[in-house]
This record gives C-alpha cells, sequence and structure tokens, in this order.
C-alpha cells in the first residue's frame, strides 16, 4: 500500500513537472519555442544559454511551477466547461475562442508568478528548455517540487 502511494505521488510529481513545463513555457513574452523544431536562442537569453541554473534558480523555477499549478487546473476545468481546449499556449491569440479570456487571464497570472519568484520570463523559459534536455536537470526540479509539496504553501499543488 505505502508502496503504491509512494509511486503515485512519484508519478504525479512528475506528471506535474511535465505539465508545468509544457503549459508554461513562454509564459508572459508569448513566446513558446517549437519543440519540434531546432530551437533559436533569442538574444535576451545568449548569456543564459550558456549556463546552467544555479541551485537557487532551481528552487525558484520548482517554486513557480507549484505556485502556477492550482489556478493551471482552475483554468483548465473552466475552459473545458465553456467548450475549449484546455491547452494553453501563452503565445497564441485567445479572442473568439471559448475560454479566451481564462486563458489569457491564466498567462497574465503565471507571468506574474514567475517573477514573484525572482525569474525573469525568458529566464523561466531557458531553465524550462533546459530540463527538457536534461534528465539530471529534470531530477533535481523533481527533487525540489516533492520537498516543496511537504510545504503547506505548495499542498494544494501536490494533491
Amino acid at each position: 500500500m505505502a508502496r503504491s502511494i509512494m509511486a503515485h505521488s512519484t508519478f504525479s510529481l512528475r506528471s506535474l513537472l511535465m505539465v508545468g513545463i509544457v503549459v508554461t513555457t513562454g509564459t508572459l513574452a508569448g513566446w513558446i519555442p517549437d519543440l519540434a523544431a531546432p530551437v533559436g536562442v533569442m538574444i535576451a537569453t545568449e548569456a543564459y544559454a550558456q549556463s546552467p541554473p544555479s541551485t537557487d534558480e532551481v528552487v525558484r523555477y520548482a517554486k513557480a511551477v507549484l505556485a502556477m499549478e492550482p489556478r493551471r487546473r482552475e483554468a483548465a476545468r473552466e475552459i473545458r466547461s465553456a467548450g475549449g481546449n484546455p491547452n494553453i499556449v501563452c503565445s497564441s491569440v485567445f479572442s473568439g475562442l471559448p475560454g479566451g479570456q481564462i486563458a489569457r487571464s491564466y498567462c497574465q497570472h503565471a507571468a506574474t508568478i514567475v517573477r514573484q519568484y525572482g525569474l525573469t520570463n525568458n529566464r523561466f523559459n531557458e531553465i524550462t528548455r533546459l530540463a527538457q534536455n536534461s534528465p539530471e536537470l529534470r531530477g533535481q526540479i523533481q527533487t525540489h517540487m516533492q520537498e516543496l509539496c511537504r510545504l503547506s504553501e505548495f499542498s494544494a499543488a501536490c494533491r
């Protein structure tokens, strides 16, 4: 029983991380990399492209993803109820789409959270790209998320 709970918890955190990465990539800047295409580095992120995130940045990134999660779930539920597609891509034009205002509001909220945790949107996106290509970095983020899930501040994101 304890083993299956732990396996479910690990699966949930892994899923949460991947959903968080996919949904929040490109949050405010409206920039979403085409993950199937070669990544073109924007001028504003070139300096970061050379440096992996510090432990502090990884912790702030994990906090931002977890802080976004309850609102992301709520927005997805509301968009689904409005008859829209709950896959929010913040660079999309939402006008006229079912749930478009909900998606726009979520994107603004997510961008605010990124800034509250001391990251720029460009740096958040860069860490996202690095995590997609680095099992080691993904593991670090997951470890920090598991630790953060023990705190009441982030418990809603981890259920």
